[in-house]
């Protein structure tokens, strides 16, 4: 009986001793997203490296895009040489930046919040991005010499446009859903 006893302590303890080791890498990882800055709602923090978490989708998004880092338009075949580039790069520590689809861009545009472009109109995005970027973004959903641009402009929504040559042609990369 007090083998058995001493043998179901050991159990317990080295159980406990890993759950605790697996807290202390859960609080290490939660420490990187700790926000610098939120927005209004908490729903976007700014988490001081380049990038801002959408606290809902989990989605990681570069804070700012491909305009603001440039200064040129995209187009989309551009915009995936601009993935491989800033995943070479590690961006923010991080080799899975994507283009995103585009319900996780439309997921950006909220008709309540109002933000600037580059132009000094405004379009429908949190202020935690700054201000100056494109007014849509290219997305990962294209057929043949089309693809998905997202408007966060106006009524918002998705386009299908030329690849080479669309006028909307600009990029906001995306990573996760991040745990």
């Amino acid at each position: 009986m007090k083998a058995r006893k001493l043998i179901i302590s050991t159990v317990l303890l080295t159980i406990l001793t890993i759950l605790g080791g697996g807290a202390a890498v859960q609080s290490q990882e939660a420490e990187k997203l700790k926000p610098v800055k939120k927005s209004a709602d908490e729903r976007f923090w700014d988490v001081g490296d380049g990038t801002i978490l959408d606290t809902q989708s989990r989605l990681m998004w570069m804070k700012k895009d491909y305009w603001q880092l440039q200064s040129q338009w995209v187009n989309w075949y551009t915009a995936i040489e601009f993935v491989q580039r800033m995943n070479n790069k590690k961006y923010a520590g991080h080799t899975d930046w994507r283009l995103p689809t585009p319900e996780e861009a439309g997921g950006l545009y909220e008709r309540r919040k109002r933000n600037m472009d580059k132009d000094g109109d405004k379009i429908f995005m949190d202020r935690i991005f700054p201000q100056g970027p494109g007014w849509a973004t290219w997305t990962s959903e294209d057929k043949g010499k089309m693809a998905v641009v997202v408007s966060f402009k106006d009524r918002g929504g998705k386009d299908y446009q030329d690849k080479l040559s669309g006028s909307d042609a600009f990029i906001r990369l995306v990573r996760g859903p991040v745990s």
